[in-house]
């Protein structure tokens, strides 16, 4: 197995490939202008000290689309993975929070989920307030779980005609709450995890959170004005605490 010891530049045709590449990978995807130098400088630090250990990985999220649907967040977003499947998550990773990520992945330190906090998780729930966001095993917990909002978190899967149905009046759902209810969507093909600890058996089910804690199941693209209601009714009991 080769040894590389400088970050990958990958893409939507591409990423897959590296993912199963067999090595721990970490990627982050950036937009805009590209990555500040001191971001990049511990990309390439952690290539090559950990060369053989890690596969290090970037994607421009403006140029790929596909990924940077699969993986929302502020950018740049840290996504790690082991054996394919996402481990760690955090939106507008700093230099300084790379090597931790990395130190998890690898069995050297502490799980830094915990360290998702202040602008990091502020600059994340600000891409939900408007529209669904996407979410996976990997973001489940920090984007839907210690959610300060109710969370109403719509289970799909591309096959799925009418989990499309449906997305319309997710979206409008999720503009006209904003504020007051956060919307998340995951695909259940990519992510089969969350979708066996919630028990899920049939799609499209939304799921209402509140305090980490489901408070409502529906199952099936039920009437929009029905599945306001029962957002209303989570909306209300949250009220009274």
């Amino acid at each position: 197995m080769p040894r590389f010891d400088t970050p990958l530049h990958t893409n939507d045709h591409s990423l897959d490939r590296v993912l199963a590449h067999g090595l721990p990978v970490a990627l982050v995807l950036w937009s805009g202008a590209g990555l500040e130098t001191a971001v990049e400088g511990a990309l390439r630090d952690v290539a090559k000290t950990d060369a053989g250990r890690v596969l290090v990985a970037t994607l421009d999220a403006d140029d790929n689309p596909t990924a940077a649907r699969r993986f929302a967040g502020a950018r740049p977003t840290l996504v790690t993975f082991r054996d394919g499947q996402p481990v760690t998550q955090t939106a507008g990773v700093t230099a300084d929070a790379l090597r931790p990520h990395v130190d998890y992945l690898l069995g050297r330190g502490p799980d830094p989920a915990a360290a998702f906090s202040g602008d990091a998780a502020r600059a994340a729930a600000a891409q939900v307030d408007s529209e669904p966001v996407p979410v996976s095993d990997a973001t489940f917990r920090q984007v839907v779980l210690d959610s300060d909002l109710p969370v109403l978190v719509d289970l799909w899967a591309p096959w799925c005609g009418p989990c499309h149905m449906i997305a319309p009046v997710v979206d409008r759902i999720a503009a006209d709450y904003a504020g007051r209810l956060r919307v998340a969507k995951l695909n259940v093909d990519e992510n089969p995890r969350t979708a066996g600890n919630y028990q899920v058996q049939g799609i499209p089910t939304m799921l209402i959170f509140r305090g980490g804690r489901v408070v409502d199941r529906i199952v099936g693209a039920i009437p929009e004005p029905l599945l306001r209601g029962k957002v209303d009714a989570a909306l209300r009991s949250a009220a009274r605490g």
